[in-house]
Parts: C-alpha cells; structure tokens; sequence
C-alpha cells in the first residue's frame, strides 16, 4: 500500500511557482516616476536622467524605458529626438480636450447606471462613492496627496465601471483617461493652500448629494460641471508656469 501511494504521488506533476512579471518591474518604475512627479521631485520641463535613474532604483536601464514610453503614451513625458525626455509641460489644449472627452465619457456612464441600477444599487453606489471622499479627506489632512489623487482616480473609475458598459470601459482604459485626472492637474499638487484642499474635498462630497437624488438631468450635469470647473483651475496654473525658468531644456 505504500509502495503503491509514492508511485502516485510521483506521478503527479510538482506544482509550478508563479512566473515573475517582467511587467512588475516596469510597472513599478511608472509609479515611482509618476510619485515623483505629484511629488514635486520631478517638475514639468526637466530632463529625465535615463542612466541616473536606473542606479537610484537599482535596475536596468530596460524597465526604465518602457515606463518612460507608458508614461509618454499617458501625456506625462515628452521624448525630444537627440535631446532626451523631459517631463511635459502643461498645454491648455490639450487638457481642454482631454477634459471634453472625460465630461462626455462620464455624463454617458452616469446616464447609463441610473437606467439599469435599481434603486438599491445606486444607493450603494453612492456610498461606495462617500466612503472614497471620506478617505480623499483623510489623505488630504494627512498631507498624503499621492493617495488623495489615486482617490480621485478611484471615485470616478467607480462612476464608469457602474454603467456596466464594456465598450465604455475599455475606452476610458485605453486613452487612459484615468491618468487625465490628474495629470491635468499635477502641477496644481500640493495643495499648500487650506482653501484648495477643502474646495477639492467638497466638490466630490458635492457630487455624493447630487447622485443621491436619482435625477438623471441634475446627475448628468453636475459630473459635467465638476470635471469641466477643472479647466479654471489648470487655467490659472499654466498661467503660472509661463512665467517659470524651464529647467534643463534646450533651446
């Protein structure tokens, strides 16, 4: 009987390890520059230090130029031929449109989860939603604005995913619409003014009220309203940045 129960279990294939994700590692590298950047450490007009950057992080130079094109492909990086990559600058025509773009996206994914959502759904929706502006909240007051802006991200990637719309989704996740927003507004982070932090606070708490009542017009348009009152704001900070020095640019 034992003799038959180790042929068995010798017959049976060894279970495999996991294989390790190179992808992990670019991912990694994506997030770190794209700490930096909400950071502060990394300011829109400098040059990204290829060879630098892969001995602060102890990788190759590989996993540094796929985040490198992720990060480009997302807005946040412009590659100068024969010049290098340099952290974009921010350009109010392209934040207009990509703004436009996400106000039509998310007015049809609201439009679309208060017709299919019953009434309990949506309530819980809506407090899934209030539960993320308590934490935007939480970070905001903690100094956290890495967590606040990945927040951020989460409260509307809820509002798109409620549609139950497939084309719609992979939509906002190919163009990468969930990077539009905060990129847009990387340049307004951190929120040093009290003032700003709780403006940015209540005008999501200020959405939670809205969705609550079900109307579809006033839902529609309070999204619409909420993510278009951003171009005010960029407005006035690529007004600013004008009149900064561009560090480590070429004329």
């Amino acid at each position: 009987m034992a003799s038959t129960l180790d042929e068995e279990a010798a017959a049976q294939p060894a279970q495999r390890l996991a294989r390790i994700q190179h992808s992990s590692l670019r991912d990694l590298v994506v997030d770190t520059i794209r700490d930096a950047i909400i950071q502060g450490k990394l300011k829109p007009g400098d040059k990204i230090p290829e060879i630098e950057l892969a001995e602060q992080l102890g990788v190759s130079r590989t996993p540094i130029r796929e985040a490198i094109r992720i990060l480009e492909q997302q807005g946040l990086l412009n590659t100068r031929p024969k010049n290098g990559t340099y952290i974009a600058r921010l350009n109010p025509a392209e934040v207009r449109d990509s703004l436009l773009v996400r106000a039509s996206l998310e007015e049809l994914a609201v439009k679309q989860a208060l017709e299919q959502a019953t009434v309990e759904e949506w309530a819980a929706l809506c407090d899934a939603l209030e539960g993320v502006v308590h934490g935007m909240r939480h970070a905001l007051e903690a100094g956290d604005t890495i967590a606040a802006i990945e927040l951020d991200t989460k409260f509307h990637t809820l509002l798109i995913d409620g549609a139950n719309n497939g084309y719609l989704s992979r939509t906002w996740s190919v163009v990468g619409l969930p990077f539009l927003i905060w990129a847009p507004e990387r340049e307004l982070y951190p929120l040093a003014e009290a003032d700003s932090t709780i403006a940015f606070n209540e005008r999501h708490a200020e959405l939670v009220t809205v969705f609550r009542t079900r109307d579809t017009d006033a839902c529609t348009a309070s999204i619409r309203s909420h993510i278009l009152r951003k171009l005010v704001d960029v407005g006035a900070s690529a007004a600013e940045a004008e009149t900064c020095p561009r560090q480590g640019e070429e004329a």
